[in-house]
């Protein structure tokens, strides 16, 4: 029987892995909502919360295979159930699906949102003097994302990301990219750079300077609304998140 021991606790072994790979912090907009998950795992058993802009706070529980998270979503201080969660996991992102009933009409409404990990910042170095033409709040690495959803029973999704490099140096970059996936698969497009240059910003409004061109042009007004950036222009309002 001691023999058995180590062969049990080597089959054990990867489950404890994968989940505590689950472990941490995402993000995610649903319906331009900001929104968070909160997760702890023992074994298979998952707890947490999920979080709608910061003020309201439910309270999670559920299972993660390694591969998929199946939870209820429900009231901390009544115990009411309030919605179910279903997610596939891979590299720190959860494709996930959120079903929620009214419990007033019995009407159900799903969502789907892809929540991206969040890692702490690491502290930073010492800043270099501020350049007033260059807003210290927009430097970094800027996320925009669409989710487009099948109605089948199929549960299949697709995730355009537009990713916004903005460097204290002043230059800029912007990629595009999709994603897609389902119940048993998923696929990943290489980025693909839609253009370079230099950025600077003056009273709300971002400039971009093309390589090749000379002078800045308009690109779009900015706000900041908690830590997610809105951008306006001829092509829309779009909201950010920073990665």
């Amino acid at each position: 029987m001691l023999r058995l021991l180590p062969l049990c606790l080597l089959t054990l072994l990867p489950l404890v892995a994968q989940a505590g790979e689950l472990d941490g912090h995402y993000r995610a907009l649903l319906d331009e909502v900001p929104s968070e998950l909160i997760l702890r795992s023992q074994g298979q058993e998952v707890t947490g919360e999920y979080v709608e802009n910061g003020q309201l706070r439910l309270q999670l529980k559920g299972r993660f295979d390694g591969e998929l998270l199946s939870a209820a979503i429900h009231d901390a201080q009544s115990g009411q159930h309030l919605a179910n969660l279903n997610a596939s996991y891979a590299n720190d992102q959860l494709n996930t699906r959120i079903a929620a009933r009214n419990p007033a009409t019995g009407e159900v409404l799903e969502r789907d949102a892809l929540f991206q990990r969040h890692h702490p910042a690491a502290e930073a170095p010492p800043a270099p003097p501020a350049n007033p033409l260059h807003d210290p709040s927009l430097i970094g690495t800027w996320v925009h994302e669409q989710i487009i959803s099948s109605a089948s029973a199929s549960f299949a999704s697709m995730t355009s990301l537009m990713i916004l490099q903005l460097n204290a140096d002043g230059s800029v970059s912007q990629w595009s990219r999709t994603q897609a996936g389902g119940q048993n698969w998923s696929a990943d497009s290489p980025g693909e750079l839609q253009y370079r240059g230099h950025w600077q910003s003056r009273d709300g409004l971002l400039q971009v300077q093309l390589l090749g061109h000379s002078g800045f042009q308009p690109a779009a007004r900015y706000h900041f609304s908690e830590q997610y950036l809105v951008t306006e222009s001829n092509t829309g309002r779009m909201v950010w998140y920073k990665r």
